[in-house]
């Protein structure tokens, strides 16, 4: 989020979140995935989360069940995931070389019985889901093909191990499912991350709601950084991320999912996260994001919450360049802060000489460069050809971002 230090919003949503774990009496954690934000941590946030999960040994919260995501390191997170297992932590972090009977893992209660099993499936790269093709996909990508015949051979294994027992089983995933309720009111623009474009537009594509069996009690998918059903059935769901990961879904409420699959019938309840951070974007023109920032200078007292701005205009002809914001961004509280000035039509804009103030150039994601720089080339097609854009910038900017996050972490020294 624009190099602002997210230290003390993390350690406040896990004190919060092991609070709400024994408020609750819940017998296991599900997370599902992005761990991290970047595939080489700094160490105070590798700190953070091994200080959490030691910090549930003794609470009722006597499973935890931890998958890899697209922004792990699944190697990384696979390191510790065999002195993690004898705490009953089990460690997912990547899908190469596994059978299904290793993503399997009985969950405990009280008494040390078995209370239900987890089919732990951590985000799937393509050559990774291959080994699970049986025969070739017909619209020459592998994902509901390859997806399908995993959960199916998941099912299989994880019903064996259940033995007729009637427990739950409940299984993990950390892809993009189609038929999703929508985004909500509140999310605009462009995101922050590259998530939304990468995956919609390279090869992983949308993965058909058809592959999870329905037998599955419940399927926690993470990789949706909103809360969401999956074809509006409440049994497989995204709880979404309990922070805001980009100014354009500042507005979203975030939450944690309970779910109860007792007695064969599955419950789910929605729990908001508390913030202890506001991020805020000003969106308008020019001269309407100047009225806000006075607006917000000449208010005294209130919300004192740490909070961060955007500035989201758009440039209109005659009108004032950004420097007409600096002094109103100069009397703003000493809570609040300016930590991104993004235009509208910077994709457009970044071509075109002298087009961009330096603030404007820092307020760029690498996928705006990125996207810019690739539907410029002379190799792309032109924009008349929309769906040929998409599957060459589908083709190349998967591997342009990959490349900027490895140079950023080896830059940080992280």
């Amino acid at each position: 989020m624009h190099d602002t230090d997210r230290t003390r919003e993390t350690a406040g949503f896990l004190a919060w979140l092991k609070d709400e774990i024994v408020r609750q009496q819940a017998d296991g954690l599900v997370i599902a995935g992005d761990i991290y934000d970047v595939a080489n941590p700094p160490n105070e946030a590798k700190k953070q989360y091994c200080a959490f999960l030691a910090s549930l040994i003794g609470t009722c919260c006597r499973n935890v069940i931890v998958v890899g995501g697209n922004h792990d390191s699944g190697s990384l997170l696979d390191t510790e995931k065999e002195l993690f297992k004898a705490l009953d932590i089990h460690v997912v972090g990547s899908l190469s070389g596994l059978r299904p009977e290793d993503m399997l893992f009985e969950l405990k209660g009280k008494d040390r019985a078995v209370i239900g099993i987890a089919a732990a499936v951590p985000y799937a790269r393509e050559l990774e889901l291959r080994d699970y093709l049986t025969g070739e996909a017909e619209d020459g990508t592998v994902s509901d093909a390859a997806y399908g015949s995993l959960y199916k051979r998941l099912w299989e294994a994880a019903d064996r191990m259940r033995a007729g027992r009637k427990i739950p089983v409940i299984a993990t995933g950390h892809l993009y499912a189609a038929s999703l309720e929508g985004r909500p009111s509140g999310c605009e623009g462009t995101g922050d991350d590259g998530t939304r474009s990468i995956d919609v537009l390279g090869n992983l594509g949308l993965v058909s709601p058809s592959v999870f069996p329905p037998s599955f009690d419940y399927v926690a998918l993470g990789h949706i950084h909103y809360s969401t059903m999956v074809a509006k059935n409440p049994k497989v769901r995204y709880s979404g991320s309990p922070f805001v990961m980009g100014f354009d879904e500042a507005g979203i409420p975030r939450c944690i999912l309970c779910v109860d699959c007792e007695k064969g019938k599955t419950e789910v309840n929605k729990i908001e996260v508390p913030a202890s951070v506001s991020y805020r974007r000003l969106g308008g023109s020019i001269s309407q994001i100047r009225e806000e920032l006075e607006a917000l200078a000449g208010q005294g007292g209130g919300d004192e919450r740490p909070c961060y701005l955007e500035l989201y205009y758009g440039r209109k002809i005659g009108e004032p360049g950004i420097d007409v914001l600096e002094d109103a961004v100069a009397r703003l509280p000493p809570h609040i802060h300016v930590v991104s000035w993004k235009r509208r039509d910077a994709q457009a804009a970044i071509s075109r000489e002298g087009a961009l103030d330096d603030k404007e150039l820092k307020g760029l994601s690498d996928e705006d460069i990125f996207t810019s720089l690739i539907l410029s080339s002379k190799l792309c097609p032109p924009p008349e050809e929309e769906e040929a854009r998409k599957e060459f910038l589908g083709s190349y900017l998967p591997l342009f971002m990959q490349v900027a996050g490895e140079v950023r972490s080896e830059g940080d020294g992280k």
